[in-house]
């Protein structure tokens, strides 16, 4: 073999080389293209799989306004329909839950807020779901490191069960189970709450909403306080906002004002709407009792602390009137038009008595009053006869507004 057949034949063994070399190349890059589409595949199907996944496995949060509740024990109804609104929501753990060693992103967060005392009516659970129809969801509670007072404590929650019951996508009914009791409470609207007194026969007899103050100042005489007050005076108010027909049908005015003076003075309503309704139906019940006894003391002694106690939220209705007539432009000014014609009510209830003045607050009020007075503080022109009767007059005025208002027309959205 020649020197150029030695060279040519190696020549040959590298092209053979880096052709097998090229051909492995493609083959890896090859394979490497068919792995890639493989795990795409993977990925691609893994995920589709956990949207069903978590498609079957998810709620839609919501908030649901319950209106009345019935608890049953041993699957027997106990302590009769419970007229009270409850506020129930199902919220998304995006970032855990206080009072819980919870990761973001499991399961779901379960509230029960009490709209009668202002606060929660159990503390927050977490819950997953674990079934789930087109009807309803239903999720469970699961054991989870809870903050006690000795630190934290492994508390197991799958005691709690907790189910939701649609109508039309429309939640319907909210079940909360404890199922250790074998205790289970259904949360639902009753959409003819409190409509059956609503016939020609209530002025005859004792209006639902009447028999609910009644009772809690039955309760109050008797030396009770608290729920037993609260409760019924929570209920009259209900009863009246289902059925403001009853407000017709008021036999007490002066009571019936009072006892809706007291459920204000709890400090359970922070709905400014709310709050202005209630104080506005109280002062109209107590103005015409006025009306009808103009010599009762203790009359005016409620207007008073009713006014007094209830400022801001009642003072939107005193600006209702006082300030109907009002060019936009004046806007500015409307509310020193409501804040004075309010004071000048109070000075003129003041006047009435001087035993008035024996009560701390109201006494302390007139010095306030007199001393504006005195000052100008309503006009140099001013004095406390011109204040007193311009006061009386404005009585008169916010009365009549309400009568047509509320027992007229039946009006009761503030």
């Amino acid at each position: 073999m020649g020197i150029f057949d030695f060279i040519l034949g190696k020549k040959r063994k590298e092209q053979e080389q880096l052709r097998l070399e090229e051909e492995a190349r493609k083959r890896k890059l090859e394979q490497e293209r068919r792995e890639r589409e493989r795990r795409l595949a993977e990925n691609q199907r893994k995920e589709q799989e956990r949207k069903v996944l978590e498609k079957s496995e998810s709620i839609q949060p919501f908030t649901f306004a319950s209106t009345c509740h019935q608890r049953y024990e041993n699957n027997v109804p106990v302590k009769g329909l419970q007229e009270c609104k409850r506020t129930i929501s199902v919220v998304k753990n995006t970032s855990g839950c206080p009072g819980y060693k919870l990761q973001p992103g499991i399961g779901y967060i379960v509230k029960i807020y009490n709209d009668d005392l202002g606060k929660p009516n159990m503390s927050d659970k977490p819950m997953k779901v674990v079934r789930k129809t087109s009807d309803m969801v239903e999720l469970r509670g699961f054991p989870i490191e809870a903050l006690s007072p000795f630190g934290w404590q492994e508390v197991d929650y799958s005691d709690y069960g907790f189910v939701v019951y649609y109508k039309n996508r429309k939640v319907e009914k909210c079940v909360l189970y404890m199922y250790d009791r074998d205790i289970r409470i259904e949360y639902k609207v009753n959409s003819n709450l409190s409509k059956e007194n609503a016939t020609a026969e209530l002025s005859e007899e004792t209006t639902e909403t009447e028999k609910f103050v009644q009772e809690a100042l039955s309760q109050l005489s008797a030396g009770n306080d608290g729920d037993a007050v609260y409760h019924p005076l929570y209920k009259a108010w209900r009863s009246f906002q289902n059925n403001p027909e009853q407000l017709k049908h008021i036999k007490d005015f002066g009571k019936y004002g009072m006892g809706l003076m007291i459920f204000l003075s709890y400090g359970t309503v922070s709905d400014i709407d709310a709050h202005q309704q209630i104080a506005s139906v109280s002062y109209l019940f107590l103005s015409k009792a006025i009306q009808k006894s103009p010599q009762d003391i203790n009359l005016y002694k409620n207007r008073l602390i009713l006014m007094i106690s209830n400022y801001e939220a009642f003072e939107y209705t005193v600006s209702s009137v006082v300030n109907k007539d009002e060019d936009f432009m004046f806007m500015n000014l409307n509310q020193f038009k409501a804040r004075d014609a309010m004071y000048k009510m109070e000075f003129a209830d003041l006047l009435r008595s001087p035993l008035l003045l024996s009560i701390s607050i109201l006494q302390q009020k007139y010095v306030d009053l007199r001393d504006k007075i005195a000052q100008g503080f309503f006009g140099s022109d001013q004095n406390n006869t011109t204040i007193r009767d311009r006061g009386g007059v404005l009585h008169q005025e916010i009365l009549h507004y309400l009568e047509n208002k509320v027992i007229k027309e039946r009006d009761i959205e503030f």
